[in-house]
């Protein structure tokens, strides 16, 4: 687990040191008010069960300006009894155009095994732009409540 974490972490490095030399893609005026979907092919590591659940992520943002935007994120996890569902309301922080970084309140449904759980969201975008209105990158996040877990995935934007 930690030669992958390792790897994950040196891959995550060189692809923001790629990206950091990528031009700004739009100027400010240009980027109010877009709309932006993102979906994700996640893997969630549950600590206090000590396993982890492919899942999927999908994420509908508004960017008021080019740095700040607000959104909505539902995720499925896997796991082999149940489907898991997680809604999170998102604040969301461009620092740079090749990074995204959304956080927020979690709402985990409850299931078969699962309580309801109120959490907070985390979650750090790489964006590779091959074009103004697409990008995809890597993506590492964590759900901290009472079943804290630790995310990772890749995900596909679309800006409209």
């Amino acid at each position: 687990m930690k030669k992958h974490l390792a790897f994950l972490l040196l891959f995550l490095f060189a692809v923001s040191l790629n990206a950091q030399t990528e031009e700004e893609h739009h100027d400010s005026e240009e980027e109010s008010g877009i709309y932006e979907l993102i979906t994700s092919a996640i893997y969630a590591y549950s600590f206090e069960h000590e396993e982890g659940a492919a899942g999927a992520e999908v994420h509908l943002t508004y960017w008021f300006t080019h740095k700040w935007g607000t959104g909505l994120s539902f995720t499925s996890k896997f796991e082999e009894e149940e489907t898991l569902y997680d809604i999170a309301l998102l604040g969301s922080m461009n620092p740079a155009s090749w990074v995204t970084i959304n956080a927020g309140p979690n709402f985990g449904f409850s299931g078969e095994h699962r309580e309801f759980e109120l959490g907070a969201y985390a979650e750090a975008e790489i964006n590779i732009r091959p074009t103004e209105w697409f990008h995809f990158g890597p993506v590492v996040g964590t759900v901290l409540s009472k079943n804290t877990e630790f995310t990772v995935g890749f995900n596909l934007g679309f800006e409209f």
